[in-house]
C-alpha cells in the first residue's frame, strides 16, 4: 500500500498537470489546432512544465539548496515554487496567440496565480500541493461541463474519484494532516472559479 500510495502521488504531482489538461482537451475535441502539429505542441508543454522545472530541482538537490525533489518540507517549496511561475508563464507567452488553447491559457493562468498564493501561504503553513492542483483540475472540469455537459461530465466524475485517491494517497503516507489536504482542494477549487468569473 505505501507503494501504491507513492506511486499515486508521483503520477498525480502538480507539475504534470498542465500535460494532462492539454490531454484531455485534446481527447475531447475542445482544443482543435488545426494549423500546428499537436505533437510540437505536446512536446513543448511537457518540456516546459515539467523536463526543465525537473532539471532544475535535481540540480537544487544536489547543491543542497532543497533536500528533496518531493518537496516533503515547507522549507523547500519557496525556490521550486518561483522556477515554476517562471515556466508557466513561458509556456502560457508561447501559445497566448494560438486561439484553439484558449482553455488550455487559462488554466495556465490560473496555476500561476495559485503557485502565488502558495508562495505566501507556504511561509505560515504547508498546504499541500497536491490537493491544490486536485481542486483546480476538478474546478476547470467542472466549468467545462457546464459548457458541454455530454462531454466533460464523464471527466468531471473520474477527476473527483481520482481526487479523492490522491487526497487518501497523501494522507496515508502522512505527508500532510487532514486540514492540509481539505483546505488545499478547497483553495484550488474556489480560486479558479474567481478567476474564471473575473477573467472569462
Amino acid at each position: 500500500m505505501n507503494k501504491l500510495a507513492q506511486f499515486i502521488s508521483v503520477i498525480a504531482h502538480p507539475i504534470f498537470l498542465p500535460t494532462w489538461m492539454f490531454l484531455i482537451l485534446v481527447s475531447s475535441g475542445l482544443c482543435n489546432i488545426y494549423n500546428t502539429n499537436i505533437t510540437i505542441v505536446f512536446s513543448t508543454i511537457f518540456v516546459t512544465t515539467f523536463v526543465i522545472p525537473m532539471i532544475f530541482m535535481f540540480i537544487l538537490k544536489k547543491v543542497g539548496v532543497i533536500k528533496s525533489i518531493t518537496m516533503e518540507r515547507r522549507e523547500d517549496r519557496f525556490i521550486p515554487l518561483i522556477i515554476m511561475v517562471i515556466f508557466l508563464y513561458t509556456t502560457q507567452t508561447l501559445f497566448r496567440d494560438i486561439t484553439a488553447l484558449g482553455f488550455f491559457n487559462f488554466f495556465i493562468v490560473c496555476n500561476i496565480i495559485l503557485c502565488s498564493i502558495v508562495f505566501w501561504i507556504n511561509i505560515y503553513w504547508k498546504i499541500s500541493l497536491h490537493a491544490i492542483g486536485c481542486g483546480s483540475f476538478v474546478s476547470i472540469i467542472f466549468i467545462l461541463t457546464s459548457i458541454s455537459a455530454e462531454i466533460f461530465l464523464p471527466y468531471l466524475f473520474a477527476s473527483i474519484i481520482i481526487s479523492g485517491v490522491v487526497g487518501s494517497a497523501r494522507l496515508y503516507l502522512k505527508s500532510h494532516s487532514a486540514s492540509q489536504v481539505y483546505t488545499g482542494f478547497a483553495v484550488g477549487f474556489i480560486i479558479v472559479l474567481i478567476i474564471y468569473s473575473i477573467l472569462w
